[in-house]
């Protein structure tokens, strides 16, 4: 008996319309990658083979992990293009070695760690979705550390992200931008380097906002940008405001929230103003896009309010607080966002 879906009935499985029958198997077992990545990024096999190859016994030693599953694990590692290996000798491969070192610019390792964090509550999700409580809360309590690393690996991924932002957009003759949720603050120092004629403030948490001073700082945009804490949902916007920004935000609230921050952002803008909001969104027809729609389920699952919306949606709610001009564009690689836009008249 074979798979061939080339081929009905006969000693095949008969699998009509050319449907490739591994497909449902493949999404079934797809959490077998992450967890092979997981544990090679706990182990710390990246950094041990940062710009040099190592064998096994060395890898066994230097991790105290078993042999018989390290080579396992390792092996696995290679098949999925995070690893190579010649005999028992094994070496980063170019992906691991630009994104998962700590000595690379774009280290993304922090992050990683992130989605392990989030791994046992996803297998919660037949619970939220029967009962409509998250398994987790997004907005625990992390570490000083766990914190820097995630926030300096949002910061790696901005930079790139942060040219195509700052070219959609004139903000010449603008005086002030505010990063509502400003995370590591990247896209406000972007904004301000860009524009020699704008000052910004980014609001965040307080543990968000000692990362963002370091970008600050790195950026020598001290004078520049000021760190804001506070909560977006409960504090003031502030007034003066000749843009505003929310990335990544939106879908951890609920749509009447949604409403009231916007309402807020508006309120605290100069005539002209432009709001600029960069976030997963789902198309018109909620048929995609997969991110946007996987990112609406880790909502439901980490937040208590939260869920995908759509650009419609979105674009709803900002003319119902009064914004014209609004429309809604996907960003230009390697922005995987959409970006929906207004103004204050």
């Amino acid at each position: 008996m074979s798979w061939d879906n080339t081929k009905d009935g006969g000693d095949s499985w008969g699998v009509p319309g050319g449907m490739d029958p591994m497909k449902v198997m493949q999404v079934a077992s797809s959490y077998w990658h992450s967890c092979v990545l997981h544990a090679g990024n706990r182990l710390d096999l990246f950094n041990l083979m940062d710009g040099k190859g190592k064998d096994l016994d060395t890898l066994v030693k230097e991790t105290g992990a078993d042999r018989r599953c390290l080579d396992t694990l390792l092996s696995a590692l290679v098949s999925i293009g995070f690893l190579e290996r010649d005999g028992d000798r094994f070496w980063n491969s170019p992906l691991s070695q630009t994104f998962l070192t700590t000595s690379s610019k774009y280290y993304q390792g922090g992050i990683v760690y992130m989605f392990e964090n989030w791994y046992k509550a996803w297998g919660g999700l037949y619970e939220t979705v029967k009962t409509g409580k998250p398994t987790a809360l997004m907005h625990k309590e992390y570490s000083d550390q766990e914190t820097r690393d995630y926030m300096m690996g949002m910061h790696n991924r901005a930079l790139s992200q942060a040219d195509v932002l700052t070219s959609m957009f004139n903000l010449t003759g603008k005086k002030q931008l505010m990063d509502v949720g400003c995370g590591p603050s990247t896209f406000a120092v972007k904004f301000c380097e860009a524009y020699p004629g704008l000052n910004a403030v980014a609001m965040d948490r307080e543990q968000n906002l000692k990362i963002a001073k370091e970008i600050v700082d790195m950026y020598g945009m001290q004078s520049r940008v000021k760190l804001q804490p506070g909560d977006y949902n409960t504090d003031s916007l502030g007034t003066g405001n000749d843009a505003m920004l929310l990335s990544s935000m939106t879908n951890q609230e609920s749509p009447d929230n949604v409403r009231k921050l916007l309402k807020k952002c508006y309120d605290s803008m100069n005539k002209d103003g432009v709001i600029m909001i960069q976030e997963q969104l789902l198309h018109a027809d909620k048929k995609g896009p997969q991110l946007a729609a996987m990112i609406g389920v880790n909502q439901i699952i980490n937040t208590t309010l939260g869920k995908s919306y759509s650009t419609a949606e979105m674009e709803s709610i900002l003319r119902d607080v009064g914004f014209v001009d609004v429309s809604s564009k996907q960003m230009e690689p390697p922005s995987p966002f959409i970006m929906v836009s207004g103004y204050k008249r």
